[in-house]
């Protein structure tokens, strides 16, 4: 059976519930939307209105523009709880918090004398977590702006059910050119199905490899492992129709098990991984990488105080998820973590993350910089960043204007995140 064949013979029912607080005991359901999933597409609706008979805060009508006139006379759940469980039958239960709303309409079932839900569950919010590992912010609006869903009317049960199954299908078709092959891997989407990176193995014709390269015009990581996931190689690509060439070189080079395409943003993410397994590295490998990383972005002898490793205090990047700043401290410089912010949702908390560092710095280390970066890393690295100095593809911060007025650095980051390239549209866009 081909991948798409096993998705076809699954039937979703995805539910959305608003409620009038956040506790199944107490408070209770105002609207229920329900949309089913089936042969791949989206099936038969059904939206329901609910009378509580009890008071909808105001925040909550605020927040999904549901007033008590518009429940007021409507049926009260035992009434139509027949009709829900009807619609659900057998059907995978999908939600994009399966934590609050299976359990809610569970905690109904419990008070009507009923039996709990034994249906499967998935959670959207969970699979887009394991789907797109980086993201900061899984909420249903910010999956339908990046995934471009139509989600005009949010936190209304019907909107939020439609956007979720339109969510579930761009899951789904991902799974299907990944090559699922268990229903389980639904269920634990985890090294094999993420969206930014796609795996390999070795009797793969070279041609297919090169054609995914060249399919995405991205920057991104090409890894090279061994026995037991053993990383043998790594190359860091900016512009893969000019550099495809050496890629075709790189995967000659020695023998491998697995090969991996990551994309990556900024190139700078690249030439850190590299860096990090740079002494294990087959010896040949390693000086024709190293030679070739020269030659692309430079070796600088010379460098400006402000670009210099010695001097640097911090780099902002745009990430590959729109929205989100990648900071890298070079107070203390660990090349194997990021901190990944969401901007401008996360700006204060960034701020404050930036001021933490410094505080660290200044006290702790008496001033004195710390890294991971090779000596034959170092002149590539800040080669890259004078390259790119005008480019709106990186920033850089000093340690004076953090320091300095709040919102002067909030002001500086707030132009910085308009000049972010979004010519490749991730995760809508992916591998």
């Amino acid at each position: 059976m081909s991948s798409r064949e096993l998705l076809e013979n699954l039937s979703f029912c995805v539910l959305d519930l608003e409620t009038t607080g956040g506790n199944h005991t107490t408070d209770r359901i105002i609207e229920i939307g329900m949309v089913r999933v089936e042969n791949l597409q989206l099936g038969e609706e059904k939206n329901l209105l609910i009378d509580p008979k009890k008071p909808i805060p105001e925040f909550i009508q605020k927040l999904t523009s549901i007033k008590q006139k518009d429940v007021t006379g409507k049926p009260q759940i035992h009434e139509v709880i027949d009709e829900v469980l009807d619609f659900i039958g057998d059907d995978i239960i999908v939600a994009h918090n399966t934590s609050f709303d299976v359990p809610f309409l569970n905690g109904v079932l419990a008070r009507l004398g009923r039996e709990p839900l034994t249906n499967k569950v998935i959670c959207t919010n969970v699979m887009t977590k394991h789907m797109i590992p980086d993201i900061m912010n899984s909420n249903l609006n910010y999956m339908s702006q990046l995934f471009e869903i139509n989600h005009s009317n949010a936190h209304r049960a019907h909107d939020d059910a439609r956007a979720t199954a339109k969510l579930l299908l761009k899951f789904l078709e991902s799974f299907i050119q990944k090559g699922i092959k268990k229903v389980n891997q639904l269920y634990y989407p985890k090294n094999k199905f993420e969206l930014d990176r796609i795996h390999y193995e070795n009797n793969t014709d070279h041609k297919v490899i090169i054609n995914k390269i060249l399919e995405n015009n991205c920057s991104m990581l090409i890894l090279l492992k061994g026995e037991r996931g053993l990383i043998l190689g790594t190359l860091p690509i900016e512009n893969p129709k000019e550099e495809i060439e050496f890629i075709k070189k790189f995967l000659t080079m020695i023998d491998w098990e697995i090969l991996t395409i990551r994309l990556i943003k900024p190139i700078l993410e690249g030439i850190f991984r590299f860096n990090n397994h740079f002494s294990k590295y087959d010896e040949t490998l390693r000086e024709n990488v190293l030679e070739y990383l020269e030659n692309r972005y430079g070796k600088s002898t010379d460098t400006p105080k402000e670009y210099s490793i010695a001097h640097l205090d911090f780099i902002v990047s745009h990430h590959l998820v729109r929205e989100q700043f990648v900071v890298y401290s070079f107070l203390n410089l660990n090349t194997s973590t990021k901190a990944i912010f969401k901007f401008p949702a996360q700006k204060k908390k960034m701020l404050t993350n930036l001021k933490s560092l410094i505080n660290r710095f200044e006290n702790n280390q008496k001033g004195s910089r710390r890294h991971n970066l090779h000596a034959e890393i170092i002149p590539i690295v800040e080669s890259l960043l004078i390259a790119n100095k005008d480019s709106g593809k990186y920033l850089s911060l000093s340690r004076k204007m953090v320091k300095g007025s709040d919102s002067s650095v909030f002001k500086i980051l707030d132009s910085f995140s308009k000049e972010n390239d979004t010519s490749y549209n991730f995760p809508n866009s992916s591998l």
